[in-house]
């Protein structure tokens, strides 16, 4: 068994996250992520992903600010 712990964090400028819908959008990851995942593994178990919003702007150069 395997386990893989993951942190992603993405730009506001491809955010998708609404800013009311946070629970839609922690199950489309999950969802996501897990049948990414089935490609390599046979079982997949994807849990406890949340999402929060980054005050942090990061403009895509590899430098926040």
């Amino acid at each position: 068994m395997c386990i893989v712990h993951m942190r992603v964090q993405c730009s506001d400028t491809f955010s998708e996250v609404l800013v009311g819908d946070v629970e839609h959008t922690e199950l489309t990851i999950e969802s996501i992520v897990g049948t990414a995942l089935l490609e390599v593994f046979d079982t997949v178990l994807v849990e406890n992903v949340t999402v929060h919003h980054s005050r942090e702007r990061n403009d895509g150069d590899g430098e926040q600010g």
